[in-house]
């Protein structure tokens, strides 16, 4: 029995630890493998004793390229929050230098990601709603990340940024500098800070299959060089900015960012506030197609996507530099 060690393999889920695990005698279990970007993940059934079923997902992350911080997303950062916007997870467990394991409720019956379904306005306010809740828990608790978890994060973007200028043949790095500064200047300051879910792409963000809510968010594993404590609104503005629809994205923008700040529930964190950090979050997107071309493999194998995200990152820093996107 290997309670309190990561899972390595589907085939040491046994009936006899799921149920040491569920607190419910198991009578079979079988497991059908899945996909994952960063990890291994398995779709299990399970039998039970008095004759339901129970369907849960397996993630397996080895390796050392992500720390705890998954782990400690369901199981330390909001465990206290009863409304928290995320999957039921039944164990979990870390290893330095291994990796870790997650075991939750697998929603794949009644929930999809986004992937493939056209943002609206609803899906917005229903993602501004959660994510607000999500920040509210944490809210102003830390000091912001210090200079040198600033200097990684930009050390590891600033080596895309001379060959998006050669891609699209547009001059970037004096705006690029520019946002570097301000960036500094805004995160040395603690207020509208809070911990950051940090990629919150639409395949990470999980919707009803029939309605808009409530939504969940999956699979936080940031890299050593992310930044996982600062501008709130940052979180917000990476969900939407580089994989929203131009049209779509103008439309909707203001009453998601609204409703963002109404359900942060913070009087002293004021709505000019919130609109001059949704500004420097949507320069800060410009940084995602960036980071795709800091290394020579990405710069080519995912053109089809950072393409498309500095389209939208050019059309969302437009409408914010001639005011439309700020009143």
């Amino acid at each position: 029995m290997n309670i309190g060690r990561v899972i390595r393999h589907p085939d040491e889920v046994t009936p006899a630890w799921l149920g040491q695990v569920l607190q419910q005698g198991v009578e079979s279990l079988r497991a059908t493998p899945g996909h994952g970007n960063w990890s291994s993940q398995w779709a299990l059934g399970a039998e039970l004793h008095d004759g339901t079923t129970r369907a849960l997902r397996l993630k397996i992350c080895l390796g050392t390229t992500f720390g705890p911080s998954e782990v400690d997303y369901y199981l330390r950062d909001y465990r206290d929050m009863s409304d928290a916007p995320l999957v039921q997870c039944f164990d979990a467990q870390y290893e330095g230098g291994a990796g870790y394991h997650l075991l939750l409720e697998d929603l794949a019956a009644s929930h999809t990601d986004r992937k493939e379904i056209a943002p609206t306005l609803a899906h917005g306010l229903a993602l501004a709603e959660a994510l607000g809740r999500l920040h509210r828990h944490h809210w102003q608790r830390q000091p912001g990340p210090d200079s040198a978890a600033l200097d990684r994060y930009f050390d590891e973007i600033r080596p895309g940024l001379a060959p998006l200028e050669h891609a699209t043949g547009q001059a970037l790095r004096e705006h690029f500098d520019l946002h570097e500064q301000a960036f500094r200047r805004r995160w040395a300051q603690p207020q509208g800070m809070s911990l950051l879910h940090g990629d919150l792409n639409p395949t990470n963000i999980l919707c009803p299959r029939r309605a808009e809510a409530p939504l969940y968010f999956l699979d936080r594993q940031p890299f050593d060089w992310s930044l996982t404590y600062g501008v709130a609104a940052s979180d917000l503005a990476y969900a939407m900015i580089p994989w929203w629809p131009e049209p779509t994205m103008a439309a909707c923008e203001l009453a998601v960012l609204r409703r963002w700040h109404e359900a942060l529930e913070q009087p002293d964190y004021g709505w000019e506030e919130a609109k001059a950090d949704w500004r420097l979050s949507v320069r800060q997107c410009l940084n995602v197609p960036i980071e795709w071309c800091s290394k020579p493999a990405t710069l080519e194998s995912m053109r089809w996507l950072w393409q498309a995200q500095f389209t939208r990152v050019q059309h969302a820093l437009a409408r914010t530099l001639d005011g439309s996107a700020s009143t």
